[in-house]
């Protein structure tokens, strides 16, 4: 099965890892093929590029993905560290084979219960900057684990939240102040004696203003990691959907931070991550000038998407097979965002990626 692939700039001067063709299954370039210079590079991915699926994970990291969900979900009612950091690794596995699929899809599917969705949405774009400033392997892991653990003491009030449009409670409200603390200290009991981790936990709610909690740091003495989570932790509520509304674009959470918040905020970070994921991110849906539904699917050079996968017709049929198109030609071009509605048909939406 032929699945859609983003090249990355860093294989400039480096050999192809495997044959890339078109939509129809032409070869483009084959494997072992080196790019010699930025002109080189900017004609083969001048379209849309695919490759054939592979055996093992290959082949399903995104049935692998919600499989994981489940087992980060049982893990952290009963939490283990030796058993977390096991699935962290794995969950940086599959990231790391497929990061514009793991981001896209973990934003279309409900993967787990609301608390823990958001925890591995969280990860799979904190690891995107924590790749960008050069963390470690180790402080990598640290950081996913910190990610997938942040709310641990305060899973069963988040998922009630998550669906409560109401005035929150003076017992909740104490509550969500206290849980970076309570979290952290719950992971020291277990066992978790890793400063990053713990750190990144105990501070993900602090601002640099020092109006944040639980102690009301601010500036340096909040750490890189915790100021990385503070923003991704940030941006990833506010393009998350409740039941009582739909998700928040990429576009209106940049707007927010670089608007009100930028003085609690590292403005920095928040630059970092608007140019490694743009105002489209993977998932993202939008409506095209043919009246077509479409979904990101990929990550542009610069965070400028080119090309998007139309998922449903102008009259919001479902499209079998599903189409590639590029955003760069009038007639695809976007006009904006969509929400999801009840009454769609049903949508493939491992097939975006070239999956299921």
């Amino acid at each position: 099965m032929l699945r859609p692939v983003q090249l990355d700039p860093s294989l400039i001067g480096q050999s192809l890892p495997w044959d890339v063709c078109s939509e129809s299954g032409v070869l483009i370039a084959a494997g072992g093929l080196v790019v010699a210079d930025v002109a080189h590079f900017q004609r083969i991915t001048s379209r849309a590029l695919f490759r054939e699926g592979e055996g093992g994970m290959g082949d399903a990291p995104l049935a692998r993905l919600v499989e994981m969900a489940t087992q980060v979900e049982a893990s952290l009612k009963d939490p283990q560290v030796a058993a977390l950091r096991i699935l962290v690794r794995a969950l940086l596995a599959l990231l790391r084979h497929d990061a514009d699929a793991c981001l896209g899809y973990a934003c279309l599917v409900q993967l787990a219960r609301p608390g823990v969705g958001h925890a591995l949405r969280v990860l799979f774009i904190a690891e995107l900057l924590a790749e960008q400033l050069d963390f470690s392997e180790a402080e990598q892991e640290s950081l996913a684990a910190a990610a997938l653990t942040m709310n641990l003491a305060s899973l069963d009030l988040h998922d009630r939240l998550h669906g409560y449009a109401g005035e929150v409670s003076v017992p909740d409200r104490a509550a969500l102040r206290a849980h970076p603390q309570a979290s952290a200290d719950l992971l020291v009991r277990i066992g978790v004696d890793d400063p990053l981790w713990l750190d990144a936990v105990r501070q993900h709610h602090e601002n640099l203003d020092g109006s944040g909690y639980p102690a009301g740091l601010s500036a340096g003495a909040i750490s890189l990691p915790a100021r990385l989570l503070r923003v991704v932790d940030y941006y990833c509520a506010k393009i998350g959907g409740r039941n009582y509304r739909p998700p928040r674009s990429a576009s209106f959470a940049f707007q927010e931070l670089f608007g009100r918040e930028r003085s609690r905020m590292d403005s920095q970070m928040a630059g970092m991550l608007l140019r490694r994921l743009g105002i489209y991110p993977p998932g993202t849906l939008v409506r095209l000038a043919n009246r077509e539904t479409a979904c990101i699917a990929r990550r542009g050079q610069g965070g400028v998407a080119r090309w998007a996968v139309s998922v449903l017709d102008a009259r919001e049929r479902a499209l079998v097979p599903q189409q590639v198109r590029d955003l760069n030609a009038r007639n695809h071009a976007i006009i904006g965002t969509a929400d999801r509605q009840p009454g769609w048909p049903k949508i493939n939406w491992m097939a975006i990626w070239g999956y299921g």
